[in-house]
């Protein structure tokens, strides 16, 4: 069952609460409460899985988005960030340890804590379209 809430970091030191507001087998939905509705505060979490038994793989897409409007030209703009994690149905030699290990690498790459002071680089990298 999905969490009613989610509060993620979004600093080192601040949270922001999303709250449930749909959820279903393939999509659960989260918003930021209070926005106006033409300027979302979003995380989806989109799964596709693949039938048991089957040499596919699952995938669960993490998107998380935001858009805000222009106060002198009154256009929208969105900033969105999609992950599509690929699980295989056969986890025999990408076992569920290595499978966190990956997540683990990325998380880290993406994380801004003052634990990880070399990372804020590798944010910047990205979101300039430079190599990490």
């Amino acid at each position: 069952m999905a969490s009613s809430t989610l509060s993620p970091y979004k600093n080192n030191s601040t949270t922001q609460v999303f709250t449930l507001t749909q959820t279903g087998p393939e999509l659960t939905s989260y918003k930021v409460s209070g926005r106006d509705l033409s300027c979302p505060y979003v995380i989806d979490v989109q799964r596709k899985l693949a039938k048991s038994g089957a040499t596919a793989n699952d995938h669960i897409v993490l998107r998380v988005a935001r858009t805000e409007r222009n106060t002198t030209t009154s256009k929208l703009a969105t900033c969105q960030v999609l992950v599509d994690i690929s699980i295989p149905k056969d986890t025999s030699v990408l076992t569920a340890t290595t499978q966190k290990e990956i997540l683990s690498v990325v998380s880290s790459i993406l994380n801004e804590s003052t634990a990880m002071e070399a990372t804020t680089v590798a944010i910047t990298a990205l979101i300039e379209g430079r190599d990490l």
